[in-house]
């Protein structure tokens, strides 16, 4: 299944998330968050204690918020809050 970018959706615009997940306490919770979010197609840009910054090209497939609040519960995580963000 492919999808066709909007006209003025710029194909390699970058959309980050920010994700305030508090349960990211130690190595092993970062570890294990770092390869979820991985294995969603998200570029990890940044990930410590209760936060991490994740980006996803724009014209690639997104799991939106929702898919990847979703992947983090099942794994396991609380998530607080995330806010998306382009540029």
């Amino acid at each position: 299944m492919s999808s066709t970018p909007t006209p003025d959706t710029n194909p390699t615009q970058l959309l980050r998330y920010r994700l305030q997940i508090p349960t990211l306490t130690d190595a092993d919770s970062i570890g294990r968050a770092r390869q979820l979010l991985m294995g969603l197609g998200l570029i990890v840009d940044r990930i410590e204690d209760g936060e991490a910054e994740v980006a996803v090209v724009t014209a690639a497939e997104n799991p939106g918020p929702e898919g990847i609040r979703q992947a983090l519960t099942k794994g396991g995580f609380a998530v607080q809050d995330i806010t998306a963000e382009g540029s």
